[in-house]
Order: C-alpha cells, then structure tokens, then sequence
C-alpha cells in the first residue's frame, strides 16, 4: 500500500501507526534522531532505528504549555522504536517547581508518547546547575508512570557525564551524551575521546549521539549511537554518517 500524506493530528499519528508497526524487539546500533520537520525514513536499512519527536513541553512559571507533534513522519514497519520528549524552560520566566508540576510534566510525557507504543521513552531536557533537581524529579516520575518493560532514556550534556556525578542518581536505563554543540572544554573532551579515554561516568557509557554536520573524530566502539541533523535526512548524508561510525570499531 502507498502511504498517503495525512493532516491533522489524528492523521499524522495515522500515518506514522500505518508505516511504522510495532517496535521492534532488538535495538539496532544506530538510531536516526526525527526532530520536529517533515521526515521521510524509508531509505534506512533494517538495522537502523528511528527516535521520533513525539512530544514538545514548555515550563513557564508554574504552568506548562504541551503539544503532541506537528509533521508527518514515513518510516518502515518496525523501525520507530523510541518516542521523544522534548522539554525546555520558557525564557525569561523562571519556573515555579513543585511536586505537583512535576507530576503534571511526567503525565504529559506518558501521554503524548504513548500514542507510538514506543520500546523506549527519551527524556530531552538541558537543564543548569541550579535545575538538576528538576531534571532528576521529572525522571522519577515518568518511571513510575511507564508501562512495565518500557525503556527510559534521557540526553545529557556531554560535559555532566565527565565531571557531574548527580547523574547516577537519575532513574534511567539510559543515558546519552550529545558529542555535538558542545561548550567551554568541548574541543578537550572531544580529543581525550579521540585518544582513547572514556566518559568519568559509567552511567554515560553505554550510548552516545553525534551530529551529521560536526562528526567527531572517534568516541567509544560498540555503543547505541544517535545521529542528529540539522536537516532533513537523506539516503547520502546517512550513509556518510554510518561509515563513520563503523570507523571507530576498526581504530580507524
């Protein structure tokens, strides 16, 4: 069957249901990011897997604003398998937090991922020193609101998982440090990386995300790794960024 264009929310989630299927059981090595755009995925490989923007959360004082996504995405059967939420803090209005507003966030989480029936639930919330609270409540609280076997993941900044231990204290299976648009001490991580080394914190070691625009020049072999672009993807640019990736296992 051809897949059709679909509008409206119901219809966007229609079209996604229809090509995507269930999640499949085993997580491939390698997962497309689908940030909020128009995607057509059906270029990727069976191996590949695809982590869907399904949710968009803004904190504004002591209310949240919340939206479900807004493009279509094409994908195989099988291949979405994780539902993302993106969080953020509305500028200049500082947030009023408390337990309420916590549980408040992780309903809405649960509630606009769920429509996917995703194997994985990421968390995306960059948040500073003085909100790492936030950030470790909301967790809490989307764990004990996920079905039974659903994976949680979140993003961390790649600098906290070298020098923040407040992250093992994060209810997650996951944690994935963004190698990409990184700060002060980025270039030196990036080469200690490069020569070897590994994140200070075990709890960052098991997955990581890069950019197809600002590859690194190696990071640990063997992880989950999750590719950003700041476009739409192609068949070409995924390529480029697949070979890579495989790269680093040879030491190359």
């Amino acid at each position: 069957m051809r897949p059709r264009c679909l509008t409206g929310l119901a219809g966007l989630w229609a079209a996604v249901f229809a090509l995507a299927g269930p999640a499949a059981a085993d997580p491939s090595r390698l997962v497309v990011w689908a940030w909020e755009r128009p995607e057509d995925l059906r270029f990727l490989p069976p191996d590949a897997d695809i982590a869907v923007q399904s949710a968009f959360i803004e904190i504004r004082g002591p209310d949240l604003f919340t939206r479900a996504r807004r493009f279509p995405l094409l994908a195989r059967s099988g291949q979405v398998t994780t539902a993302v939420a993106h969080v953020q803090i509305r500028r200049h209005q500082a947030p009023v937090w408390s337990p309420a507003l916590a549980d408040r966030l992780a309903e809405a989480v649960v509630r606009l991922t769920a429509p996917s029936h995703p194997q994985r639930v990421q968390i995306d919330f960059e948040v500073r020193a003085s909100q790492r609270q936030m950030l470790l409540d909301l967790v809490h609280a989307v764990r004990r609101r996920l079905p039974a076997g659903t994976i949680l993941s979140m993003t961390a900044l790649a600098s906290w998982c070298d020098t923040e231990s407040w992250l093992s204290a994060a209810e997650v299976d996951e944690i994935v440090p963004m190698l990409f648009r990184m700060g002060p001490g980025g270039e030196g991580l990036m080469q200690a990386l490069t020569n070897g080394a590994d994140f200070d914190q075990p709890v960052c070691r098991t997955a990581l995300g890069i950019a197809a625009d600002l590859p690194p020049g190696r990071a640990p072999a063997g992880r989950r790794v999750y590719l950003f672009n700041p476009r739409s993807w192609t068949a070409e640019r995924f390529a480029e960024v697949r070979e890579r990736v495989e790269a680093w296992g040879s030491g190359h």
